[in-house]
């Protein structure tokens, strides 16, 4: 199976490093994945899209999609891009704290968690990115939350394993919010 998924919001929400976190987790559950960004990068706060195919087997495409499985919107922006391109069956993972405008397609699956809350209620709005990935990951499965877990220490800088604690948690309780926690083990 292949996972087309497109994360978007803007920048300091962590797009980049959950985009890069949800790769490496999937090469660690012996996935094949690869990963491509576009962002603003002079712009603190500027958009980003990030996508990230996740498949059982080899990737022989460009890192990118039209047609995304599922689509991690952190802000309105992302909603108002890419709602229409989602497959039908698709997953749409909608911060709802920042995403007031509601999806109209009736075809797809439409996950709303509120993750700046989350984030807030664990300290530093710094989370949020991790809660989203969190939900992404307990509604469509793409891969385990431990295999995110084992990926932590690699990804973040040595100067933030003290927050590793506490990413556990925002993706523990996004997973939970999105109705799910994945099957392999409980952050």
């Amino acid at each position: 199976m292949t996972h087309e998924i497109i994360l978007g919001g803007f920048g300091g929400q962590g797009l980049k490093v959950i985009s890069s976190l949800l790769a490496q987790a999937a090469h660690q559950a012996g996935k094949h994945a690869s990963m491509y960004n576009i962002y603003a990068a002079a712009i603190r706060g500027g958009p980003i899209f990030c996508t990230v195919i996740v498949s059982d087997g080899p990737i022989v495409s460009a890192p990118t999609t039209t047609a995304p499985t599922a689509v991690l919107a952190m802000d309105e922006n992302t909603v108002e891009v890419y709602e229409r391109a989602i497959r039908p069956g698709g997953t749409l993972v909608v911060n709802g704290s920042l995403v007031k405008r509601r999806p109209t397609r009736t075809d797809i699956n439409v996950v709303t968690v509120p993750t700046n809350e989350i984030a807030e209620e664990l300290g530093d709005i710094k989370f949020t990115g991790m809660a989203g990935l969190g939900a992404l990951i307990g509604h469509t499965g793409v891969v385990p939350i431990d295999a995110v877990r084992s990926c932590l220490e690699k990804t973040l800088p040595s100067y933030r394993h003290h927050m590793i604690p506490s990413n556990e948690l925002a993706l523990r309780r996004g997973a939970e919010c999105a109705g799910t926690l994945a099957k392999s083990a409980a952050v």
